[in-house]
């Protein structure tokens, strides 16, 4: 096997990891400029700096200047081009375009595109989220050129050789029977086809066996042409440039891109949930369910209330409440969790645990008397005030890196947050009152969430 096969083979398979992994933000496998931050005084910075709007060719970006260290950092999003915005005979494809994009462009071949990008310090990305479809480019200060050369190649010349094509098809299928073979991948696809169903985020983002077999070059291209364009970008850019060479940098970027998006929003999905409980048969040493309910979007008036009652409950790790009773107290599972999902069109409650099949209905009848009782009785104070402390606490934390301020502020955008965001952000937090909580821990924990679980063999209503 040649050089380029072993690099193609292990590129395809980190993409394919990636969006199957759906919500875990990119930058978290990433390198040399985190080692330059790693005591650099955006450790503890909060900002006080203001972020600023700027505009070039119709396209508008969030800008936060920091000259500490030469690093430039861009972080881009395509809204409504992710999986969900697939054709329903075309499910894959995202999967493979953020693989392919990678796979020679330009001057390069994917081995040369590789060679030059550590070179000279540049590291380029794309990966397909389910509402979304997203990239980033970080670059020493001294490098500008060659990293605007290489991720405007990815844009405008991607190869898309038939060759790599077939082998990142064979890799996605691959990648699809071994999801397929393992209790949470069958989960999470019964999860998605029950709670949603319907729906478009009722597919897998990786497609389906006979779906990724049908996907062609002409597919990549023209789903770039319709989906990849000026009019639906986001760009956040952080670090060592100024409001008017940033300006450049998004012309030299994002100029060549079609000037128009036509594609149609999808439909809005809210869950009706009743407590509902829906078991797949499966013999495993461990039972896994995921449950859920109607959360919040991200930009609402409930949206800290409720961010900080499920904080105190199941978000905060071994230190959350359900977590204390069920793990710790009870030694029934190794974790159990809750998290708010803020879909584009789907704003949810969910959570998730495993355990021993014979312990799984007992977690289960706990989890739901400490879910009825936050909604019934709510929060104390003490509680609160140390959700607080630890959310404000921990929000420093996102400004040790150029590449995760640069998607901040793409995010800031997204969920319409407001410019003084990193500002206000604390004050959001601080400003919530235990009234606000409970209220939304009454209305949020008030009904039950639905279950899909593997592997309780205890229950007389299993699916296949």
């Amino acid at each position: 096997m040649n050089k380029c096969v072993k690099y193609a083979l292990f590129l395809v398979a980190v993409c394919v990891f990636v969006a199957a992994a759906l919500g875990v933000y990119r930058h978290a496998d990433r390198i040399d400029a985190d080692k330059i931050l790693a005591h650099s005084v955006l450790k503890d910075k909060t900002f006080a700096s203001k972020v600023q709007e700027i505009e070039a060719d119709g396209m508008k970006a969030y800008l936060l200047e920091e000259h500490s260290n030469p690093i430039i950092a861009v972080s881009f999003m395509f809204a409504n081009a992710g999986s969900a915005y697939e054709a329903e005979d075309k499910q894959g494809l995202t999967t493979l375009l953020s693989a392919m994009l990678l796979n020679g462009a330009g001057d390069y071949d994917a081995l040369q595109f590789k060679d030059i990008s550590e070179e000279y310090g540049v590291r380029i990305g794309f990966e397909n989220g389910v509402d979304d479809f997203g990239g980033f480019m970080e670059t020493p200060t001294a490098a500008k050129d060659m990293a605007i050369k290489l991720l405007t190649s990815t844009l405008y010349k991607p190869y898309f050789t038939y060759d790599y094509i077939a082998l990142t098809k064979n890799q996605m299928q691959t990648a699809l029977r071994n999801h397929k073979e393992k209790p949470n991948g069958i989960l999470a696809d019964k999860y998605a086809e029950i709670i949603f169903a319907g729906h478009p985020y009722a597919r897998p983002a990786i497609g389906t066996a006979e779906t990724i077999e049908s996907l062609t070059r002409g597919d990549l291209m023209r789903f770039m042409h319709e989906h990849l364009t000026k009019q639906n970008i986001i760009i956040g850019i952080a670090g060592d440039i100024n409001a008017a060479d940033a300006e450049q940098l998004i012309r030299d970027l994002f100029g060549a891109l079609p000037d128009d998006f036509a594609v149609a929003r999808i439909d809005e999905f809210v869950p009706e949930t009743s407590g509902a409980e829906h078991d797949i048969a499966h013999n495993s040493p461990q039972a896994i369910t995921h449950f859920v309910t109607k959360g919040t979007h991200r930009n609402s008036d409930d949206f800290y209330p409720l961010y900080l009652a499920n904080y105190i409950f199941g978000g905060s790790g071994l230190n959350s409440r359900i977590s204390k009773v069920v793990r710790e107290k009870e030694g029934l599972t190794y974790g159990i969790y809750t998290y708010l999902t803020s879909k584009e069109t789907a704003a949810l409650l969910s959570g998730g645990y495993s355990s021993t099949p014979e312990n799984f209905n007992k977690a289960k009848d706990i989890l739901l008397q400490e879910w009825q009782k936050l909604g019934a009785a709510g929060v104390t104070a003490q509680e609160l005030q140390q959700a607080k402390d630890s959310m404000i606490a921990a929000h420093n934390l996102r400004f040790a890196s150029i590449g995760g301020i640069a998607e901040m502020l793409v995010a800031m955008q997204q969920y319409q947050l407001g410019i003084d965001f990193l500002e206000k952000r604390n004050d959001y937090v601080r400003a919530v009152t235990l009234e606000q909580v409970n209220a939304a821990a009454k209305e949020y924990f008030g009904g039950l969430p639905d279950f899909v679980t593997i592997g309780n063999l205890s229950s007389d209503k299993e699916e296949n």
